[in-house]
């Protein structure tokens, strides 16, 4: 694209001497065969871009002159001027936008790189939620697992008893105490099972994971239960979608990816306009010299020292201004022509990326939504069975205790509640990690966790 005007003020000053002895053929022009000449110069000057493309130049130029000419009516003598000069592009190089694309590519990737912190974040945050989730699954198995061998121990004791009482054979209590050891051992491998998943979950969460000590003998207590499927079915899919699109970061960022090679584009092709420059400008100058000793009737007006000539530059006794326009209308200009096909190309490919990744955030938003419907209707159907064989056995427990139902009876019905817990418990995890799954692709798991990607940016700050 067109180069950019320098927006920091540049300040320059320059100070020079020069001494000239020029031999002269013809002496009586100027009353001597060596015309010596000297020049002190002290120039300064202040240039400044703006964003519109223009460029403003302030110069003050100071000279001091001596001559041994008898054609000088002064000498020594001080010229002096101050200047200035606008010139502001009307074609290529024009427009603040334009002027400006290098501090808006900046800014994007400034959001860029926040919104890859808050897509990490995001990242992050979703997997602890599933180890989570996994941990509490695993806690409440225990419970299961605890009822099942209080059960147990219950029905050994029934069983015992009616042993003592000759009302069964005494096989009964090897049946019973076989159902006991049977759920210990599934208590003992679920509570291993719980350990393993804990030291997981602190190896995550902690920065340092189990090198403590402290860390490695905590104990991580769950304080929420899985939450009860409902609702899975009122989702509205249009609504998440577009607010995938308008909240995860990983689209933010492909969509200032795309717009910081719109940004490149427009500069490569302001780089095709032909160039047309308005120029304005303005000047004071002054004049001031001693009288020269070969001088015939000098000007009194220019009698005088540096400050007469200063004088004259700011009364603006002698003024200069004026205007020009320029265009410069290259014939073939195939370097700007070359890059601005590349960056059509490059700008093309990042929308199409962008659309992909925007596709791709709609399936998975889909997908999402018919993961969390299905986990509720499983759940809906596993809790049913679970409470119809709670019922069952009950009866059945009932029936043994009026010696209706057989010991081995009501160990089956056990066993068969047992797994109608567990198959209900796994549809409650596979149901609260769908609605992971769900807040993840929609870009709002941070919110439902109550996190913010910025305060997070401060605490790592204050680290």
């Amino acid at each position: 694209g067109t180069a950019l005007p320098n927006y920091d003020p540049a300040l320059s000053a320059a100070l020079g001497y020069a001494h000239t002895s020029t031999q002269e053929l013809d002496p009586a022009s100027y009353g001597t065969n060596n015309v010596v000449s000297s020049a002190v110069n002290a120039n300064a000057g202040l240039q400044q871009g703006f964003s519109s493309g223009a460029t403003a130049a302030l110069a003050f130029d100071n000279s001091r002159n001596t001559i041994n000419s008898n054609q000088s009516n002064y000498s020594p003598y001080v010229t002096s001027g101050l200047s200035l000069s606008v010139t502001q592009p009307l074609l290529r190089g024009f427009g603040r936008g334009l002027n400006r694309r290098y501090i808006r590519i900046a800014a994007n990737q400034e959001r860029i790189a926040s919104l890859l912190f808050r897509q990490q974040l995001v990242s992050t945050v979703y997997g602890v939620a599933r180890l989570y989730i996994d941990l509490v699954t695993l806690r409440e198995d225990v419970q299961v697992k605890q009822r099942n061998l209080e059960l147990a121990e219950w029905l050994k004791r029934e069983v015992d008893a009616r042993v003592q009482e000759g009302v069964l054979p005494p096989i009964e209590q090897t049946r019973a105490n076989a159902g006991v050891l049977a759920a210990k051992q599934d208590l003992i491998n679920s509570r291993a099972l719980e350990e393993d998943q804990e030291a997981v979950f602190k190896s995550v969460l902690f920065r340092k994971g189990l090198a403590e000590a402290d860390v490695r003998n905590a104990r991580v207590v769950p304080t929420d239960a899985l939450e009860l499927p409902r609702g899975a079915q009122d989702l509205d899919a249009g609504k998440l979608i577009a607010q995938a699109l308008a909240d995860r970061p990983d689209l933010l960022q492909a969509g200032l990816q795309a717009d910081n090679t719109r940004i490149t584009l427009e500069g490569s092709r302001n780089a095709l306009k032909p160039q047309l420059d308005l120029t304005a400008f303005a000047e004071n100058t002054g004049l001031a010299g001693a009288r020269s000793p070969f001088a015939i009737n000098p000007d009194t007006a220019f009698l005088g020292g540096y400050g007469s000539a200063l004088a004259q530059v700011f009364q603006r006794d002698y003024p200069l201004y004026g205007a020009s326009i320029q265009l410069n209308l290259p014939l073939r200009n195939r370097v700007a022509q070359a890059d601005e096909a590349r960056d059509e190309i490059v700008s093309r490919q990042a929308e199409i990326r962008l659309e992909q990744f925007r596709n791709q955030a709609r399936l998975e938003v889909q997908d999402a939504v018919i993961a969390l419907g299905r986990a509720q209707a499983s759940y809906e159907a596993a809790a049913e069975a679970a409470r119809l064989q709670t019922e069952s056995l009950d009866a059945e427990k009932a029936r043994f205790e009026e010696g209706l139902g057989t010991a081995f009876s009501v160990s089956q019905f056990q066993s068969v509640l047992s797994q109608a817990k567990l198959t209900e418990l796994a549809a409650r995890g596979s149901y609260a990690k769908a609605k992971a799954v769900l807040l993840r692709s929609t870009g709002a798991i941070l919110e439902a966790y109550g996190l913010s990607a910025d305060a997070v940016q401060q605490a790592q700050a204050l680290r």
